[in-house]
């Protein structure tokens, strides 16, 4: 039974039917104190580095508070008196600060920057960790294009935040801090006709982070839908051009690409919007500050050297302030992405390890399954009340009409599924008590839909064992018989075989599976219909290669040409998730049940293709 039948949730379906194991996904939202918490976990093992990282801050931004100081005197004893003689001091002064300055700034852009990348590079590399450790209904439940869109694009944008947006929050508000403290000491009127624009610009702040913020959501969302779509087109390109499809699947991710298009317009409307007013909003602080300075001046209570040095500070302080206000842009950015993000981290692995699991020891192979019970989340049941034995070494046949359950039994032997009821054990251990590392490297899966690495030949054997010696890998390939098609490949085993390998027939794919299962050495063997999707010469071959995989290994075949299964020692018939029936093929065939009618009919199917094929050549013609 195959579950995955599509990968979650889609847009603008007609008829459709909610998967079995879709979850219902929570609103994206974020606070800023668990973005807070989120940064001070990650950033915590490198606090030497941010502490020089705020040296470099501070320095920086003590030398440019420093600078402003320097031309109440250079404007009022130099420039208006005439004391020139003072004029080398306060250069050699200016040329110091501003080489401290550059000096810190450029420290701290060095050191904030390279935290910055670590930071990205463990959170990527976590999100990626915790990925793998899910289970594969998380994977059915979700489309692939959309987990790759999160790992990628909302990583990137969460990079953008910590590697410029952090060292500027910081930087900035150490200046800003900074530069009221040094205008209140100054002149603390002129500081309070100075900072009346404040109050509108924080309120303009708010509003817009509470209108911004949800746009940029929908942005992402729209981004995870393109790479979906065009994920899923890629990957079925020849089903699109067989039914000639193009125009359907343009039309589709044209429409898609329009809502992300009209949303991201949306937004940049609203910052170049937002932007230019908070501008002209400062500009009018600094006209305050010039006409009310004037009138200070020439009433005797300033200097003009107090007002230049004064607006000179107020330039110092709402340049940051604009730049605070980009870099919250910015975090609302990162915030969407950071939403959905943590949409994957909190998604708790269904199928996990007890804390004192145990290792398995090397088995013999014995697989017992009592009265099993599997269901959906939605609650409909899949298996009833099963239960099945296997002995070290036999082969188990599971039969059935698509949609009976038979790749959901399998699939409890891994654990890539657990029952709703009942248990499975291996060797009298139950795989709940397992640690699953130790379980699945004594069991080697086939599938029917066999995937395949943009790798070498030689690799992607390799896979089933990565200390394998090239002598070992070379004797599994023989094994399969693989080894006459391999040599006759441009480079070998050094082939790259493409994407899914592409570039070999099914049959060759097929028995690369196989070679890289015998190199696996498992003790049980699963092999789910490995043999449908291949012609009747390769199956010739793939059987020997299988009949090889199996010897001596306890097997559980998921078969789709009952032909097949006919020397298993015992085949389960399985109907509506319950076995219906159970024996060998002699015995069933006696019985004249639901087996024997399936057989029977495929039999007859097989005499009919086979005389039109000796009729009319190596094929039938279509009908």
């Amino acid at each position: 039974m195959r579950h995955g039948r599509g990968r979650g949730r889609r847009r603008g379906g007609h008829g459709s039917q909610k998967d079995p194991y879709e979850e219902e996904v929570e609103p994206l939202s974020i606070t800023d104190r668990r973005m807070l918490a989120w940064f001070a976990r990650y950033l915590g093992p490198h606090w030497p580095t941010l502490l020089l990282g705020l040296v470099g801050m501070l320095g920086g931004t003590a030398a440019a508070l420093y600078y402003p100081t320097l031309l109440t005197p250079i404007w009022d004893d130099v420039i208006r008196d005439g004391q020139i003689e003072m004029l080398p001091r306060f250069g050699v002064l200016l040329l110091v600060t501003f080489a401290a300055q550059y000096f810190f700034n450029a420290l701290r852009m060095n050191v904030m920057h390279r935290l910055g990348q670590r930071f990205v590079l463990d959170v990527r590399l976590n999100t990626y960790e915790h990925l793998l450790r899910q289970g594969l209904s998380f994977f059915e439940a979700r489309r692939t294009g959309d987990i790759m869109s999160r790992v990628s694009n909302d990583v990137n944008s969460v990079e953008d935040m910590v590697v410029h947006g952090v060292d500027t929050l910081i930087s900035d508000t150490l200046m800003v801090l900074g530069t009221m403290g040094m205008i209140f000491a100054l002149n603390w009127r002129l500081a309070l006709v100075g900072l009346a624009p404040l109050p509108i610009f924080l309120v303009g702040i708010i509003l817009f982070a509470r209108i911004i913020r949800p746009l940029y959501e929908k942005i992402r969302e729209e981004l995870g839908e393109i790479n979906s779509r065009l994920q899923e087109s890629l990957e079925g390109v020849q089903v699109v051009k067989a039914y000639r499809r193009e125009p359907h699947e343009f039309e589709r991710f044209e429409k898609d690409s329009t809502d992300y298009f009209q949303a991201s317009v949306k937004g940049i409307w609203l910052w170049t919007t937002f932007f230019p007013l908070m501008g002209f909003t400062t500009s009018c602080g600094l006209i305050l500050v010039i006409w009310y300075g004037a009138s200070l001046a020439h009433a005797g209570l300033a200097t003009g050297g107090t007002v230049v040095t004064f607006l000179a500070y107020m330039q110092r302080f709402y340049g940051p302030v604009g730049s605070l206000v980009r870099v919250h842009n910015t975090f609302n950015r990162a915030l969407a992405s950071l939403a959905r993000i943590f949409q994957v981290l909190d998604e708790q692995p269904i199928i996990t390890e007890k804390p004192d699991a145990v290792e398995l020891p090397e088995i013999e192979g014995r697989v017992e399954m009592e009265n099993v019970t599997f269901r959906y989340q939605t609650g409909e049941v899949v298996l009833g009340d099963v239960s099945v034995q296997a002995k070290p070494g036999e082969t188990v046949a599971i039969v059935g009409r698509s949609g009976a359950g038979k790749t959901t039994l399998v699939n409890l032997i891994p654990r890539f599924y657990d029952p709703s009821e009942g248990r499975v054990l291996i060797d009298g251990h139950n795989v709940r008590d397992l640690t699953l590392d130790s379980l699945r490297s004594q069991i080697g899966i086939v599938l029917q839909d066999t995937f395949l690495f943009n790798d070498t030949v030689r690799n992607n054997i390799r896979y089933g064992r990565l200390d394998a010696t090239d002598e070992e890998i070379e004797d599994a390939a023989r094994r399969a018989y693989a080894t006459e098609f391999i040599e006759e490949l441009p480079d070998k085993f050094e082939t790259m075989i493409g994407e899914r390998g592409v570039k070999l027939s099914g049959g060759q794919r097929q028995r690369l599976a196989i070679a890289r299962a015998l190199l696996a050495d498992p003790r049980i063997l699963i092999l789910d219909e490995a043999t449908s999707l291949v012609d009747t010469e390769a199956e010739q071959l793939i059987q020997r290669a299988l009949e090889e995989l199996r010897h001596n290994r306890t097997t559980f075949v998921i078969a789709h040409r009952l032909s097949t299964v006919r020397d298993a020692d015992t085949i389960l018939v399985i109907e509506g998730g319950q076995i219906v029936e159970e024996d060998s093929h002699e015995e069933l065939m006696a019985r004249n049940g639901l087996y024997a009618e399936m057989y029977n009919r495929q039999f007859r199917m097989e005499d009919i293709w086979f005389d039109q094929e000796r009729q009319f050549g190596e094929h039938p013609p279509s009908s």
